[in-house]
């Protein structure tokens, strides 16, 4: 358990590459568990019920599972997906993690404070992180510059976040 967290944080860092990891269906199940452990958490720390969190959570899921999968299929590269869908999520375990601590400052709180501008500053650096991080995933995934990568991870978020706003009502 050890080794796949430190292969995480190696992949958070750049330094390794999702053709690294085992191609084991255990294994993105087991890693989608802990996913969803870790972004109910990031929902309640952002003062969210355990249904709304566990439902947001479970939705970003799909969606990140669902349109790598398609987008693998579209370019022929099925064979790859354990291995991707595994680091995405494993990495998204990882900062989502380090994310609880500048959520954790209140910076979507009603009250302006300088503790919680210091959390909304540490968001946006985590935020630039995630994308550079799913950048290097996608790069390696689909053979793409990382920039691609990047700008992929960029659409790929907002998206995200408007279709969980329409789906769940912005809550």
């Amino acid at each position: 358990m050890q080794a796949l967290i430190l292969f995480f944080v190696e992949l958070c860092a750049l330094r390794r590459t999702p053709q690294d990891l085992p191609a084991s269906e255990i294994l993105l199940g087991v890693v989608a568990v802990a996913s969803l452990f870790v972004g109910v958490m990031i929902g309640l720390v952002a003062d969210l019920s355990i249904g709304a969190s566990l439902g947001q959570t479970l939705f970003e899921l799909a969606i990140t599972l669902g349109a790598l999968f398609v987008a693998l299929r579209i370019m022929r590269l099925d064979a790859r997906f354990i291995q991707s869908g595994t680091a995405l999520l494993g990495s998204g375990i990882v900062i989502g993690a380090i994310a609880l601590i500048p959520l954790s400052f209140n910076p979507t709180g009603s009250q302006e404070t300088d503790l919680a501008a210091l959390g909304a500053l540490l968001l946006l650096v985590v935020f630039v992180w995630s994308v550079v991080v799913t950048g290097h995933i996608l790069r390696h995934t689909f053979q793409i510059s990382l920039g691609q990568g990047a700008a992929i991870a960029v659409a790929f978020k907002v998206g995200v976040v408007l279709l969980m706003g329409i789906a769940f009502g912005g809550a």
